[in-house]
């Protein structure tokens, strides 16, 4: 796949690290990571600063060669943050159907000691008590946008809070994604 490049600070690069903003049929800008949709579309950084100036800047209407396409920075983030979001749930998802996602302490502490090339994730909001334990079986963690219900309902399951992909392409993509996510979060 060819490079990409961000309309805004011009970095160029693989495009899975941007978004691609589109104009639908409706005439609204559509935000999208996948890149399924048509027509010409424009990319930009997950990146707070770049987020600002392309809101404030007329470089999204040079890019897409359509006047009147502007769009607000809180619509724009909330969009992005959706889509990265949802993206998070289906890699979950994928994990948990490829018979990749181990669920709970026991299931995870076994997998920390086994597995070579999988890593802990947890819930936002995951006890501390938990995350002391955890700390002590993997120095290697991360985070999760998700409390313990919303991981649970993307899971079909009663809530949880720790779980264990053994998957190192998924663990990739993930970690990718909660970067990006803390990239537009922190500014």
């Amino acid at each position: 796949m060819p490079d990409r490049t961000c309309i805004v600070c011009r970095k160029k690069g693989n495009a899975n690290i941007f978004f691609r903003m589109v104009i639908s049929p409706t005439g609204d800008v559509v935000c999208e990571i996948r890149r399924i949709l048509p027509g010409r579309g424009a990319h930009c950084c997950f990146d707070m600063n770049c987020i600002t100036k392309l809101v404030s800047s007329n470089r999204l209407e040079i890019a897409l060669k359509r006047r009147n396409s502007r769009i607000h920075s809180d619509e724009l983030l909330q969009n992005v943050r959706m889509l990265l979001r949802r993206n998070l749930e289906g890699m979950l998802i994928a994990s948990k159907r490829k018979g990749v996602l181990s669920i709970g302490k026991e299931a995870v502490s076994k997998k920390i000691k086994l597995s070579k090339f999988g890593r802990p994730f947890v819930s936002k909001d995951i006890s501390t008590k938990s995350l002391v334990n955890l700390k002590r079986m993997s120095e290697e963690f991360y985070i999760l946008p998700f409390t313990m219900n919303e991981l649970g309902e993307c899971l079909s399951r009663k809530p949880f809070g720790l779980l264990f992909i053994d998957d190192v392409l998924l663990v990739d993509s993930i970690c990718l994604r909660l970067m990006q996510e803390r990239g537009i979060s922190n500014g």
